[in-house]
């Protein structure tokens, strides 16, 4: 799959285009931006063409608008332009700033958190055909924003699968996901603090892009799963957003997030 040329313009048009809907997201249901939203968007584009071939096209618009809303294969390219445009725009805002210092005691509890939660996940989880490409792009990354989000992504693993994870009698503490979720809380406090307004209305537009983007290409990655599913391996037509970034990354390994490193950024 090829990488379009991003087009400044064009991203700016799709992101006025959705800045309507976005203002309209409830900030509860925003997810976490916990991968690079720019190679999210760069698959998500180049996905977006194989659900508008004429063909797949006309059979999406055949089922019942109570079943899938067809106008979301319209929509994909739009909100992968519009969140590849959003990416870009908080990378600028946050080079401006720099990222506050955190006490070293909250930095080495929520590494030590990390580590279990990261080794814990791997060792039971690693080989899962939907959690697995997650958990590589949580283990890529560096700064205290990634650190953050990568928290808040492990803690949602152990709450989903806690059954598979429980019985871990190594790496699993049953504290974990709530001091997860508490240690992120008070990282992105102290971070947003730190952030100009410009910079905190960047973060709040790109996990508004990030989000409505994961959101429509899922529903129209399931749908193109299933519309497909008498053919061969419908899930290659169709795959997890998070493997294909995986794969255009080149695979990462172990992360070791530095203590203080200046200038990071998240995901």
């Amino acid at each position: 799959m090829s990488s379009p040329s991003f087009d400044p313009i064009q991203g700016k048009q799709a992101f006025d285009a959705l800045l309507p809907r976005y203002k309209a997201m409830p900030a509860e249901f925003l997810s976490v931006v916990n991968a690079d939203a720019g190679l999210v968007a760069v698959a998500a584009l180049g996905l977006s063409a194989r659900a508008s071939e004429p063909k797949l096209l006309s059979r999406y618009k055949t089922l019942p608008a109570s079943e899938f809303d067809a106008s979301l294969v319209e929509l994909l390219p739009t909100a992968a332009w519009a969140c590849w445009y959003a990416a870009t725009e908080d990378q600028k805002a946050r080079a401006l700033s720099t990222e506050a210092k955190l006490p070293v005691e909250l930095v080495q509890k929520a590494l030590a958190i990390e580590a279990r939660m990261q080794a814990c996940c791997e060792y039971h989880l690693n080989d899962h055909p939907e959690v697995g490409p997650y958990l590589a792009m949580l283990r890529g990354g560096t700064g205290h924003r990634d650190l953050a989000a990568d928290l808040l992504g492990y803690a949602s693993v152990y709450r989903d699968h806690y059954g598979a994870l429980s019985a871990d009698t190594k790496h699993f503490r049953s504290t974990d996901a709530d001091d997860a979720v508490k240690a992120a809380e008070e990282i992105l406090a102290t971070l947003g603090a730190r952030l100009g307004p410009e910079a905190r209305a960047a973060a709040d537009h790109l996990a508004r892009a990030f989000t409505l983007l994961l959101d429509t290409y899922e529903e129209v990655a399931a749908t193109g799963r299933w519309l497909l599913r008498h053919e061969p391996a419908p899930e290659k037509t169709f795959p997890s957003l998070f493997s294909v970034v995986r794969t255009r990354a080149g695979g990462r390994g172990k992360k070791k997030p530095e203590p203080a490193p200046a200038g990071a950024t998240g995901g």
